[in-house]
């Protein structure tokens, strides 16, 4: 049975936070370099500060788009967590906040397999333990993406992602037409 398409999106975001660019040495999209995870079930180290975790909300289906056995429109709460500790963690976890939003926000079809995925909000959350104070930046995003019910190889029905490959934005500005003379 294939993967559920949130379980692909969770992953794709995941691994668009953990990729390093080309250069050498390899520069990383946040501080949390490769420790971002796509459930929250994870071990949370102080050690390893700062790290992140990507999971899914709430989701419903686009009343529009909701046909028995045709295409769904579906629309996701994506939350992005990055945590970060001790008496640096709240500049910490806002540079992280930013440095998530800056890469999802270069890359906001994850590699065209949603239709969009929008920041909605950012929350920041503290807790103490002992000595350990843990800093929280809570990222919410809407996720917009597409499903059709098929056949798995056993022939049971299976939810299956459709990608997005949209004719605007990055890679497409060739395409634009500038029509700043005619206005």
């Amino acid at each position: 049975m294939a993967a559920h398409p949130r379980k692909i999106i969770r992953a794709a975001v995941a691994t668009l936070l953990v990729t390093p660019d080309a250069s050498d040495p390899p520069v990383f999209p946040t501080a949390a370099k490769a420790r971002f995870y796509d459930s929250r079930d994870f071990s949370l180290d102080v050690r390893t500060m700062p790290v992140g975790v990507v999971y899914s909300g709430d989701e419903r289906i686009d009343p529009d788009f909701r046909h028995d056995g045709g295409v769904r429109r579906r629309i996701m709460e994506l939350r992005v967590e990055f945590y970060g500790i001790g008496d640096a963690g709240a500049e910490a976890v806002d540079d992280g906040a930013f440095e998530v939003e800056s890469a999802i926000h270069a890359n906001p079809t994850i590699n065209n397999l949603v239709e969009w995925c929008t920041l909605t909000g950012t929350a920041i959350a503290f807790a103490e333990q002992g000595e350990v104070s843990l800093w929280t930046a809570i990222l919410t995003f809407e996720v917009i993406y597409y499903t059709h019910m098929a056949a798995d190889e056993t022939g049971r029905p299976t939810t299956v992602l459709l990608g997005f490959d949209p004719e605007t934005g990055i890679g497409h500005e060739p395409d634009y037409t500038d029509i700043t003379g005619e206005i």
